[in-house]
């Protein structure tokens, strides 16, 4: 075999390498595609309000939904907001005089007031709203209770944010860009806090993405 036809040969191996190679990464790159867009969804946007009638002023004629919307978040943010056995643990975390005592069939404990919640502009559009209200069959939840904190301790401080921690800017917007799984049910809080129990495990979540998609 001369010289010409090795170094031939020894380009052409070389070449279906390099073909075997790029022929790999378009695939991988589709495969990442289809997994981001399995965990990711499609955007919408939600108001914020800090009072039942600040929903109905801005939506007169949707008084009712706004109730409903207002009394899901109260109902809800009794349920999941963050407890603590003391005013002062719970009032290190939101703020000097942030906080209500709440007594009810799971026990006693000290929550941060809602300050807010959060409304699905997709509560409008949804003509059976009502009749799944009366019979306690939501197809999916329209709002959220939102609460922000006024301590300096907090890296949530003036932030618009859920019972699990995440935020959804500063309490100077009016509406933000959320995602249907940010309307989905929260957990029951089951146990109280210790003082900064609530901002560790919301560092500890965000560190390790257990906010993404």
């Amino acid at each position: 075999m001369t010289m010409s036809s090795k170094s031939t040969k020894r380009s052409a191996i070389q070449l279906n390498r390099y073909r075997k190679v790029f022929a790999v990464k378009p695939l991988a790159v589709g495969i990442a595609a289809v997994l981001l867009s399995g965990c990711g969804e499609e955007p919408e946007v939600a108001d914020i309000y800090r009072s039942l009638g600040e929903c109905t002023d801005n939506n007169p004629s949707f008084f009712e939904q706004c109730q409903y919307a207002y009394e899901s978040a109260v109902e809800d943010a009794v349920r999941t907001a963050p407890r603590f056995s003391n005013e002062r643990d719970c009032e290190f975390e939101f703020g000097e005089n942030r906080c209500e005592y709440v007594r009810n069939e799971n026990g006693s404990f000290f929550m941060p007031f809602m300050a807010g919640f959060m409304l699905s502009r997709m509560l409008f559009q949804d003509n059976d709203w009502d009749i799944d209200f009366k019979k306690k069959k939501k197809k999916r939840y329209y709002s959220q209770p939102l609460f922000t904190s006024y301590s300096r301790r907090s890296s949530l401080r003036n932030q618009w944010f859920d019972a699990s921690g995440k935020s959804f800017g500063g309490t100077h917007r009016t509406a933000t860009k959320v995602y249907g799984s940010d309307f989905k049910a929260k957990p029951t809080a089951s146990r109280t806090l210790s003082r900064g129990g609530f901002g560790k495990s919301v560092t500890t979540r965000s560190r390790s993405g257990g906010f993404g998609g």
